[in-house]
């Protein structure tokens, strides 16, 4: 029996021991790395490769694959609220609130903001690590994290800024990820457009002329359209001049293997060693009915939004691109991009 199985069977019979339990298996599996750093400095925090995306752009799934590079140690969402108490303090994360709500920071990439400076070095060092994050042990013996993250989009700059870790940005096209969001996942992804509206910086650099209509946004739907396009346009602002590499979803599962061996060329991360089955399948995060269907043409699965989202729905996804002046996605299910290897600085 593995002592994961064994900490679930111990847990579901005393209940008030799980975080205990979890806690001691997320420590057993990092022996290996505390020994390694106790006879050799631990990675630095330029050492990192942060996978930064919005959510249910396919991330996890490329976080898997990228997870299999030599003595890479996969950290999975470390900003999730529930994995930092330094984290949900920042933010000043109401009780009660879910995860998966939009709530994010906007931090100018020179920004003096010296707590987000002490968590972003504590995030990169590897020094925030629960059961969620430490979910999958891709490596004993790691000399690099591989910081997977949907809620930094924002302050992408600021950490480039100071620490300049290796930096991926993913993007998937917004009206197939809002359509996940919105009718494709059970627990649902609850935004108002309203909270953008909060952080004066954020407001005074990307929103000052639209400050009016998103003040009178009550559609959910709008609200997630307008949280992504806001949340992208930040992203792909603050990294331009910053050495990072652009990939898109819809070519990475087209033609994973050519995707991923510009990536790692661009970047030098060597060479990854993933399965041809784990190139080819769903992330742990997607549903079994999404697994299922697999099988069918990509291009088939990559086009679903155009047949589930109304045209009404559709031309609100395009005019919100358009303010945000994000134009690698249009009417089309593809990049307007002929590949990723544009990406690349």
């Amino acid at each position: 029996m593995t002592l994961k199985k064994l900490i679930k069977g111990v847990a579901s019979r005393t209940p008030g021991a799980t975080p205990l339990l979890k806690r001691a298996w997320v420590e057993s599996r990092r022996l290996g790395e505390r020994a390694l750093f106790v006879a050799s400095a631990p990675p630095q925090p330029s050492s990192s490769i942060v996978l930064a995306s919005s959510g249910r752009s396919g991330s996890t799934w490329l976080a898997d694959i990228l997870a299999t590079l030599p003595q890479t140690q996969l950290i999975f969402e470390p900003l999730d609220p529930r994995n930092s108490i330094t984290y949900r303090e920042l933010m000043q994360w109401p009780a009660g609130l879910t995860p998966s709500a939009f709530k994010r920071q906007y931090l100018r990439p020179k920004a003096n903001a010296p707590e987000w400076r002490a968590f972003w070095e504590d995030v990169l060092r590897g020094k925030i690590r629960t059961y969620l994050t430490d979910y999958s042990r891709t490596s004993f013996f790691p000399k690099r994290f591989l910081i997977k993250v949907i809620r930094a989009n924002m302050m992408l700059g600021f950490v480039a800024e100071q620490f300049q870790p290796t930096l991926i940005f993913l993007m998937r096209h917004p009206a197939a990820v809002i359509n996940s969001m919105a009718y494709r996942v059970k627990a649902r992804w609850p935004a108002k457009a309203q909270d953008l509206l909060g952080q004066e910086a954020l407001v005074e650099d990307f929103l000052r002329p639209w400050v009016t209509e998103i003040e009178q946004i009550s559609d959910e739907f709008e609200a997630l359209v307008v949280w992504w396009a806001v949340e992208n346009r930040v992203a792909l602002s603050q990294l331009q001049g910053k050495r990072h590499y652009l990939i898109f979803y819809e070519w990475l599962s087209l033609y994973p293997q050519d995707e991923l061996a510009r990536l790692c060329n661009s970047l030098d991360l060597g060479v990854i060693s993933a399965s041809t089955s784990l190139l080819y399948r769903y992330s742990r995060m997607t549903s079994q009915k999404q697994r299922a269907s697999r099988e069918k043409d990509v291009m088939t699965r990559l086009s679903a939004w155009q047949r589930e989202l109304s045209k009404e729905e559709q031309s609100l996804v395009f005019r919100w691109m358009e303010r945000m002046e994000i134009s690698f996605y249009g009417a089309g299910v593809l990049p307007t991009h002929a590949s990723s290897l544009e990406g690349v600085l």
